[in-house]
């Protein structure tokens, strides 16, 4: 899976699977995502999010984590951005 880290404060294109992760003013990150769902040999896509998970106490864990969720999906590339929200179409 490739994995494109946006710069700071830039926003993922609208159309691209992606990841957020946010500091909270706690000290901790909060991740959310949106993808479409590519596994299988069949042509139907499902867009899916990534959402309500309770905050992580490093960065690194929740891009971990988020990178995790990702491969579950079977995305070929992940953006990933520090900006509030990723939207998926």
């Amino acid at each position: 899976m490739e994995i494109i880290r946006m710069p700071s404060g830039e926003v993922a294109p609208g159309d691209v699977d992606c990841i957020s992760i946010v500091g909270l003013p706690d000290g901790r990150f909060e991740l959310s995502g949106a993808a479409l769902v590519a596994c299988g040999d069949g042509d139907e896509v499902q867009s899916v999010a990534l959402i309500g998970l309770p905050p992580f106490e490093t960065r690194e864990a929740a891009e971990d984590a988020g990178l995790a969720w990702a491969a579950e999906q079977c995305v070929e590339s992940i953006y990933v951005t520090d900006v509030e929200f990723c939207v998926r179409p």
